[in-house]
């Protein structure tokens, strides 16, 4: 929905994402995981632009209270320069970048694990070759792994900094021109303490937390960020990739160290009635779901598989994570079918499959996480 001044220098608009999901937990003996039903995200947006400046402002009423997790302006000078003020997306992780509307499962694999989510802060942008080449670089308050952040958590700042390239964006090579490769990384200094940590909690693909920190344990010193990612779209197929390493010292009474965490994951895509996939703008089925006198129409079909995990730097235990309940890694691996009705709506389900290593009493490991995800999603 839009409204345009005659002249195009003035647009508002109003569009929106929401999620209802369903989680069970299979062969959950231990009672760890709980059957829920539940809004995952009730998220209409607003946009507006007026000459060469605009706006986002996203709420999200899922849960328990409102939260804004989109709200900046942005002003471009031209294609090359743009500039963004504002709480957005920290840009680093690939998947964390991507649209959840669009993702090819119900939830972010384990390489977003590493990643903050959303940040206060500048950036500038642009496409420095159209299409072919991207950068964006900003200054953060920055915030801990996995963190959407409303205030900074101390007085540093973080630098977050990313170049994306098509490099066969114009090849006659029809395959390859999907290719699109880079890195992201980013890098500050933490201030934390035991009243305010800054330090992450890891979740499977379930979203239960299989890492935490000991509540003594907190950041203090350099957090560096490196994620080399890709991804490969061509036709009814999609690939998406990104490894993650998180480099943190921490803290814990008179013991400090410098941990690395590492995180990685690949997801693949292939539609089976042949419609495009893309990493933005979701699937348009060639023919809506219909049943009626003027035919048969059955949507968009899509098959999805991918495999990722988590691996948490052995010396983090036990001085500064408890071995009886963090896990040390975590593996995963799983498969779903999405059944697009229409552009607009999205029936989708999700097993995935997480083993682990340690994370129980006595040295044992945390048990299988089977998780079945379902998810009903309207956008507009």
């Amino acid at each position: 929905l839009k409204i345009t001044s005659p002249d195009k220098n003035y647009e508002l608009s109003l569009r929106g994402n929401f999620q209802f999901d369903g989680r069970n937990f299979l062969n959950d003996d231990g009672n760890s995981g709980k059957d829920d039903l539940l809004a995952r995200r009730l998220r209409p947006v607003i946009e507006g632009k007026a000459g060469n400046a605009s706006f986002r402002l996203m709420p999200d009423y899922a849960g328990s209270s409102t939260r804004i997790f989109d709200a900046h302006a942005d002003y471009k000078l031209f294609d090359a320069l743009q500039f963004r003020f504002g709480k957005f997306k920290t840009p680093v992780s690939l998947e964390r970048l991507q649209s959840p509307a669009d993702m090819f499962f119900i939830e972010r694999g384990h390489a977003s694990n590493l990643a903050p989510s959303r940040d206060f802060g500048f950036m500038a942008y642009g496409n420095v070759i159209p299409d072919i080449l991207e950068y964006q670089f900003g200054v953060f308050n920055g915030n801990a792994d996995l963190a959407n952040t409303d205030t900074d958590d101390d007085d540093k700042k973080d630098i977050a900094a990313r170049i994306f390239a098509h490099p066969f964006r114009n090849s006659e090579i029809v395959d390859l021109q999907g290719l699109g490769v880079g890195v992201a990384g980013s890098i500050g200094d933490r201030e934390g303490a035991t009243s305010k940590t800054i330090l992450g909690t890891y979740k499977t693909p379930g979203q239960q937390d299989f890492f935490r920190y000991r509540s003594t344990s907190f950041a203090d010193g350099q957090h560096l960020r490196i994620y080399p990612q890709a991804y490969w779209y061509s036709g009814n197929k999609g690939l998406l990739a990104e490894y993650a390493i998180s480099n943190q010292n921490v803290t814990n009474s008179s013991n400090k160290a410098e941990l690395e965490h590492k995180a990685w994951q690949i997801a693949g895509s292939y539609v089976l009635t042949g419609e495009d996939v893309n990493f933005r703008g979701g699937i348009k089925p060639f023919q809506d779901f219909k049943l009626g006198d003027n035919g048969l129409g059955i949507g968009a079909w899509e098959i999805v598989a991918r495999a990722g995990g988590t691996d948490i730097d052995d010396k983090t235990f036990s001085v500064f994570a408890d071995p009886t309940v963090a896990a040390s890694k975590a593996s995963t691996y799983g498969g779903g079918l999405n059944w697009y009705l229409s552009e607009n709506l999205k029936l989708a389900a999700n097993y995935e499959y997480t083993y682990f290593d340690g994370g129980a009493i006595g040295g044992e490991d945390r048990p299988d996480e089977h998780a079945l995800l379902t998810r009903t999603q309207f956008r507009f």
